[in-house]
């Protein structure tokens, strides 16, 4: 049977007391977690985050020096991979079953992560709120968002929802005219980057912003709200050059 994790969230250094309490599927990925945690504190995902995984982080890739800056990058030796590289299940056996995961860099929230219980799944496998109390502080100086468990998993819900693939770029309820503009929007990226000096393709953000994001959450493309430019992945650029020889071959 698949085991269900209850993990124990709490806002550190923060009056009154925010915290959480989350069941998942433990080979849940700490970019899913990622999404339940945005979702259970009513935050929505306007700034960076990473999880601190013992000695090691895991999320995005830090900051590359974009050409023109003056200042070379220095790869961060503790950054040890994305969030999908890694699940729940193996982030608490690295890190004596708790780790963090930080969120807004200026303001510095950070969210300790404690497994609490081990369960069996006796249903379906979910991500789920099962109590808390407080809500979380806002972004851009907005009152706290008011906290209640049906809350919660109502946001959980639109959250986890099925994610974008290869095979459906626009998502797997998008119409075949949306998977088209996806892949498209994919091949304009292609076409329009460049190859950096880490071996990746780079474009400019110049297409519609939630063909972006369903291209990232496919795997497709990495991107950064704070960069004005894309990564295209390994299998992004191996998705866009199969369809550019359909393309050609009309």
């Amino acid at each position: 049977m698949p085991r269900l994790f209850d993990l124990r969230l709490e806002l550190q250094s923060v009056t009154p007391r925010v915290w959480r309490l989350l069941r998942v599927p433990a080979d849940l990925r700490l970019d899913d977690l990622h999404h339940a945690i945005q979702a259970v504190m009513g935050w929505d995902d306007f700034h960076p985050h990473v999880f601190e995984v013992g000695a090691s982080e895991y999320g995005p890739r830090p900051e590359r020096r974009d050409e023109g800056d003056e200042e070379p990058f220095e790869e961060d030796s503790a950054w040890a991979g994305e969030g999908s590289d890694i699940t729940v299940a193996q982030a608490l056996e690295q890190s004596a079953d708790t780790f963090i995961y930080i969120y807004d860099f200026d303001e510095d929230w950070r969210v300790r992560i404690t497994l609490e219980d081990v369960v069996e799944a006796g249903g379906p496998v979910t991500v789920e709120c099962l109590a808390g109390g407080h809500g979380g502080p806002q972004q851009d100086a907005r009152s706290p968002a008011a906290f209640t468990v049906e809350i919660a998993n109502h946001r959980l819900a639109r959250a986890m929802r099925p994610r974008a693939t290869p095979e459906f770029p626009a998502g797997p309820r998008a119409t075949a005219d949306q998977q088209l503009l996806a892949n498209l929007s994919l091949v304009v990226l292609l076409l329009g980057s460049r190859p950096t000096r880490h071996g990746t393709r780079e474009a400019w953000k110049t297409v519609r912003a939630e063909m972006l994001d369903a291209l990232h959450e496919a795997g497709l493309i990495e991107t950064d709200p704070q960069r004005k430019s894309v990564t295209i992945t390994d299998a992004g650029v191996a998705h866009a050059q199969r369809l550019l020889q359909k393309l050609r071959a009309l």
